[in-house]
């Protein structure tokens, strides 16, 4: 299991490397937050998918399935409480009409 975190920890530092925008970052730890204490490869592949998202739209657009795996690995009020907890990092990335509480 180390050896994953450890790839992963590579993976997103050459990705980091690669010039994306930095005003994403806040954003991207937010969504890796959300998703704190799960595990298994479907948690591991939206880990990826978060960061390789290129706008903050394509990060918004992960709550869904990120809800998801939340109440699967914990309960549905959880994941309403992780994905609500996002709304405020997205104020000014999105337009007001997009965010929209669970």
């Amino acid at each position: 299991m180390a050896w994953k975190k450890s790839l992963h920890s590579w993976l997103h530092e050459s990705v980091a490397a690669a010039g994306k925008p930095q005003h994403m970052e806040p954003l991207r730890l937010q969504l890796h937050e959300a998703l704190q204490h799960c595990e298994g490869p479907m948690c591991e592949r939206m880990r990826w998918r978060i960061d390789d998202a290129h706008s903050a739209q394509q990060l918004w657009q992960l709550r869904g399935e990120i809800f998801q795996l939340v109440a699967r690995q914990f309960c549905q009020e959880e994941a309403v409480r992780r994905i609500n907890a996002l709304l405020p990092a997205f104020r000014g990335s999105l337009p007001a009409r997009m965010l929209t509480r669970v």
